[in-house]
């Protein structure tokens, strides 16, 4: 089969699935081609990512790629946070990062999850958009988050006990201390956000019966960030899910601010030259005509007096050196010009490399 398939394949793959939910290998020879599997190749055994024409992917890999370059940012500041706030070492890293529908993770949550909503508001619109970020805590990590809040070590399991039956009812104290940890973790977004877009992160409320909550389209795309938990012994997981029409305008935007910025940079860079052009012609240099070196002995130094003449062994048509900021940069013949001793430009120094203002080198 070749690399792109053609409408008529496609449609007889999407027929194929429908009709018996599996694949049938003759109508692809060589190769085996699953829409809800993995594929591989018969011949070589090598496998290939499997790819949905029912649900397509939505977002880019560039787009996902910004998105984990933000949240593993994200990861390393809450950590050092939680850290003071616990007083226990916390260790958060970043797992995956996952385009999915609504349904999957609202399907995905347990009746005695806390589902967090996070405000997310462009600066300077000063209203939050439609549909909030969402925030999932497992139980374990919200365990032992909230034991030592209370004053407890964070070890859920007690020296010499069983393990008991966690209780599945949270009450409004612990829901309170929950609230206290995310208000101050949300804002954190904000500043793993600002080197591409002005954005405000605030805690909203908790619901603590999701599944009776329908907070958008079930068909509504969704980006889900999967963060690992480390918080002394107990391993967790902290689930971030940014719908798609957020996604969907934070892009266009930061597309558009990118273009922007590219185009004003262009225009400014003319202005940039003229500007620096005007302040290196307001500088001032020293400029000194300076004769070809000669040496006499120390006894004629010691035994010269006023009025003696200097024998510089060269004549009055000889070249001197004109020295700009400390480097010979032109060669001068000596003369009068208005009564005044002058130099005249003979031509250029010859070590040394002049750009003209055309941008050329000359010699």
């Amino acid at each position: 089969m070749g690399d792109v398939l053609t409408q008529s394949q496609i449609d007889a793959l999407l027929n194929s699935v429908q009709q018996s939910g599996n694949f049938d290998e003759s109508d692809s020879p060589g190769q085996d081609v699953a829409v809800h599997g993995e594929a591989s190749d018969s011949a070589s055994g090598q496998k290939y990512r499997k790819y949905n024409f029912h649900t397509p992917k939505k977002f880019t890999k560039d787009r996902m790629k910004l998105l984990r370059g933000v949240y593993e940012n994200y990861a390393r500041m809450i950590s050092s946070q939680l850290t003071g706030i616990l007083r226990l070492t916390c260790e958060i890293e970043l797992s995956e990062i996952e385009e999915q529908r609504y349904y999957e993770f609202n399907n995905a949550l347990g009746d005695d999850s806390l589902l967090a909503f996070i405000n997310v508001e462009v600066e300077g619109s000063g209203v939050p958009e439609d549909d909030p970020a969402l925030v999932v805590m497992s139980n374990p990590a919200m365990y032992t988050m909230l034991d030592r809040m209370l004053g407890g070590t964070g070890d859920i399991v007690e020296d010499g006990e069983e393990k008991k039956e966690q209780s599945t009812v949270y009450t409004d104290v612990e829901i309170a201390l929950y609230e206290t940890i995310l208000r101050q973790i949300a804002p954190v977004m904000d500043d793993v956000w600002k080197n591409y877009l002005n954005l405000r992160f605030k805690y909203h409320k908790i619901e603590p019966n999701p599944s009776l909550v329908q907070v958008m389209s079930i068909d509504e795309i969704i980006v889900i960030i999967t963060l690992n938990v480390l918080i002394k012994d107990t391993q967790g997981q902290m689930s971030i899910c940014l719908p798609g029409s957020i996604l969907d305008k934070l892009f266009r935007q930061f597309e558009a601010a990118s273009t922007s910025g590219m185009r004003k940079k262009d225009s400014q860079t003319g202005d940039e030259k003229q500007s620096i052009v005007k302040g290196i012609e307001n500088s001032i240099l020293e400029v000194k005509a300076e004769f070809e070196k000669s040496s006499i002995l120390l006894e004629e130094l010691y035994s010269m007096r006023v009025g003696d003449i200097l024998n510089l062994n060269m004549s009055k048509t000889s070249e001197i050196n004109v020295i700009i900021g400390n480097k010979p940069w032109f060669k001068g013949r000596l003369g009068v010009y208005r009564d005044n001793v002058a130099v005249r430009l003979s031509g250029i120094y010859k070590e040394q490399q002049i750009i003209n203002a055309g941008g050329e080198d000359n010699e």
